[in-house]
This record gives C-alpha cells, structure tokens and sequence, in this order.
C-alpha cells in the first residue's frame, strides 16, 4: 500500500476496520490512536491506516481486537463444561472466522434508507396508478358526478311534456295544466334532492381504502 493510499479520512478508516465513525474519534480521545497514527489535528485530522491498526491491536481489550484484514472482531466465547469432552484427547476443530461488528449506528442508518425506498416506491406507485386511470382526483370525481346527475335530471325534464299530454288525454284536462302540476312537483323534487345529494358528499371521507392494493 503506497503512503498516499495509507491515510484515510477518520469515515473511511471507520469503514476500513468495520466501526462507526464516532468509535474512531473514541478511540482518538482514550489515545488507543495516537502519535503517528495520526496527520494533523482536531476535527480535519487524517488516519495513517497501517500503524492506527497496528496501535489498535495492542491497546484495545482482546475480544475488540482486529483481524488480519483490519477489520473488527469478537472473540468466540469458552466453551461450556457440558460442552467438554473427556473420553479422550480433544479433537481438533477448525479454527473460528472472526465475527464482524456491526455497529448500530449503521443499523440505524440502512433502516431508514430502506424506510424511504418504502415511501418512494409507494408513491410512483400512486402517480402511476392516476395515470392510468385507476384513480381520479376528488375535485375531477365531484364535477363528473354533478354532470352527470345534472344530465340525468334534463332528461327526465325533457320528458314532461309528452306525460302531460298523456294525462291531459286520459283525464281530460288541459295539456297546460297538467304541464304545469308535473313541472311543479318534479322541480320541487329535484331540489329537495339536490340537498340531499350536497349534505351526502359533505360527509364523505377525503380518502378512501384502496381494496385493490
């Protein structure tokens, strides 16, 4: 490794061996990085990587000790007195991999990106589903239904006249009375109507479950 690529930043050496970023600057104050270990001072100063892990190796405690790749590791724990055998000499067992640490803070950090991938998918989700139609927005909903209703209600109004007519012929009463008796109740009507219909949607939810997610 060339001295240039041997100094770190105090993030990338954290990375390096496996440690947040704020363990390095712990390690820093309790001088278990120290001397040359380090190039310049305070909060800028940088981390020479070969000796900062060669100093961590000897201060820290044995079951926070480094790897041969400088990375973090436990040591395995002793083994149980159940766990012993005495029938004969021990077998030999293959040697333990060192366990890497994960620091919390990294922990932390991956669940709330994996929070906002969440949130994003969920939302070009919603836009996509507007675009094809599946969804309508409320203001277009309500206009559509008052055109519609709003048609509905001209139809049937343009169709007065011919029942006048039938009824004036049945009854025998003038087309023009019996024009203006249906008008009359059907206006009436279509009013007391229209409240219901404003006080119904006043009461509806801004949003309502998708059952189809």
């Amino acid at each position: 490794m060339s001295l240039a690529a041997d100094i770190m930043t105090k993030s990338a050496f954290a990375a390096h061996v496996g440690v947040s970023a704020g363990r390095i600057s712990q390690y820093i104050a309790e001088r278990k990085i120290f001397g040359e270990a380090l190039e310049g001072e305070g909060r800028n100063a940088k981390i020479r990587a070969s000796v900062a892990v060669e100093q961590l190796r000897k201060t820290l405690d044995p079951s926070q000790r480094f790897g041969a790749n400088g990375a973090a590791t436990r040591s395995p724990p002793a083994p149980l007195a159940s766990e012993l055998s005495f029938d004969g000499p021990e077998k030999p067992k293959a040697p333990l991999k060192p366990t890497v640490i994960v620091d919390p803070f990294i922990d932390e950090v991956a669940a709330e990106k994996l929070k906002q991938q969440k949130i994003t998918t969920a939302r070009m989700e919603r836009e996509e589903a507007l675009e094809l139609g599946r969804y309508m927005l409320t203001d277009d909903a309500r206009r559509e239904m008052v055109k519609a209703v709003a048609e509905a209600f001209k139809v049937m109004e343009q169709a007065i006249p011919e029942m006048a007519k039938a009824i004036a012929a049945q009854f025998s009463v003038s087309t023009h009375d019996a024009t203006h008796v249906l008008l009359k109740g059907f206006r009436d009507h279509r009013a007391k109507k229209a409240r219901d219909f404003a006080d119904a949607a006043a009461e509806l939810d801004e949003h309502v479950e998708d059952e189809q997610q």
